[in-house]
């Protein structure tokens, strides 16, 4: 009993000593104390206003630019209808090994175009794994992901419409770029839309702006497809898709990277990545950006 007490009188004595040394030193920076969960909720609701006036902003521009869009697709195996485990080269995996694993590059002029409820999307082809192209509104080639309209993400997510079918959750304050954000997790009421997509979103607690998206596996629009493959493989889908907005104009924040990863987890054999993509946005040429926020009614 003796010793427990001169523990106990020792830490408080290291106590004392910090703050005789460092006086402006204060509880609060010796323990780790969590917000009151009351002031968490007000930042949270406070922000969540300014999300949706950022959406609104969003939902209003006009907009019409073009950018540089490189896709690196990287596909590792291909998944048969009747999957076998075997070994190769002394790694367990399913399916047939393509070549250790296949790579396309390719890289397109992105342009986007929008007016009021107008809005075009299009692609010109100009390099394909290395070879010039001049390919005008050419398809999308990748053979797993597909990016559509990727500048209007945090809508689904944060407009004020999006807000009355989800609830916040907030995970962590974040420094992106400098800029400090609130984490939150966006998850669907019971009574929300079904085949719509949510997620994590780094919200930007200056403007309201979105920085970051991390969306949820299950809401991805195939994601019963993927359901099919790990029951197949008697493993868990780990699904991985980001989008990033860390190029500003005007107050609107645009595309830089978007990222997805297709892998799958066996208890026994551990990790196995079917695919991986990644996409980087450069070379902004801004021809219009005009931002006009409407309120209606009922926002006021």
């Amino acid at each position: 009993m003796k010793y427990i007490n001169l523990i106990i009188l020792l830490c408080f004595t290291l106590l004392a000593i910090n703050f005789v040394r460092y006086p402006l030193l204060n509880i609060s920076s010796i323990f780790s104390l969590n917000i009151p969960e009351n002031n968490s909720k007000i930042e949270v609701s406070e922000l969540l206003k300014k999300a949706a006036d950022y959406c609104r902003k969003l939902e209003s521009s006009s907009l019409f630019f073009v950018c540089k869009e490189k896709i690196i697709e990287r596909i590792y195996y291909s998944i048969p209808e009747k999957s076998k485990p075997y070994l190769r080269k002394g790694v367990f995996t399913w399916g047939y090994l393509i070549e250790d694993f296949k790579i396309h590059k390719y890289i397109y002029d992105y342009q986007l175009i929008r007016v009021g409820d107008y809005i075009q999307e299009k692609r010109d082809l100009l390099e394909e794994d290395g070879k010039k192209q001049h390919l005008k509104n050419a398809p999308l080639k990748t053979k797993i992901f597909e990016n559509k309209y990727v500048l209007f993400g945090p809508i689904g997510l944060i407009s004020n419409e999006a807000q009355n079918h989800h609830e916040y959750k907030l995970i962590k304050e974040e420094k992106i770029n400098g800029l400090k954000c609130l984490v939150l997790h966006a998850i669907p009421r019971s009574s929300s839309p079904k085949n719509h997509l949510f997620g994590k979103v780094w919200v930007s607690k200056e403007d309201g702006s979105v920085l970051k998206i991390h969306w949820d596996q299950e809401s991805i629009g195939n994601y019963e497809k993927i359901l099919e493959i790990a029951d197949k493989l008697n493993a868990k889908p780990n699904i991985t898709l980001i989008s990033e907005y860390n190029v500003e104009k005007k107050g609107i924040r645009f595309p830089s990277t978007c990222y997805s990863k297709e892998e799958y987890i066996h208890p026994r054999y551990g990790n196995i990545t079917v695919s991986e993509t990644q996409v980087s946005y450069s070379d902004y040429r801004y021809f219009v950006v005009e931002t006009e926020v409407k309120f209606r009614k009922d926002d006021s």
